[in-house]
């Protein structure tokens, strides 16, 4: 077992990034999806923070797991966060162009 100090820090600071982004991606995606009906500078920040968070997460992720020198844990938590983000967009995306709204759920406002 490899510990955690024989990693290079700056190889830990990108995986936990990749974590961080990875997890962060999700959370805003849903924070997006709840306050989807309101407009204003709120729901343009949150999607520029998931938008932000999910870039990170898929640019820095692959380029990690690939790398022997850092652990794959953080790497593979911040690429699956990604991905689960851009699908679950891409589904909700779907749900939209054949007349379903999810975000109507919570009754706009």
């Amino acid at each position: 077992m490899v510990e955690l100090a024989e990693y290079p820090p700056a190889e830990l600071r990108l995986s936990r990034l990749a974590a961080v982004g990875g997890v962060l991606s999700v959370a805003l995606l849903g924070a997006c999806l709840r306050w989807a009906h309101h407009w204003g500078a709120q729901t343009d920040s949150l999607v520029a923070g998931w938008a932000l968070a999910t870039l990170t997460a898929l640019a820095v992720s692959p380029r990690l797991l690939w790398r022997e020198e850092v652990p794959p844990g953080p790497a593979r938590i911040g690429l699956a966060g990604g991905l689960l983000s851009v699908a679950s967009l891409a589904v909700f995306a779907l749900l939209y162009a054949v007349g379903i709204n999810p975000t109507g759920v919570c009754g706009g406002g």
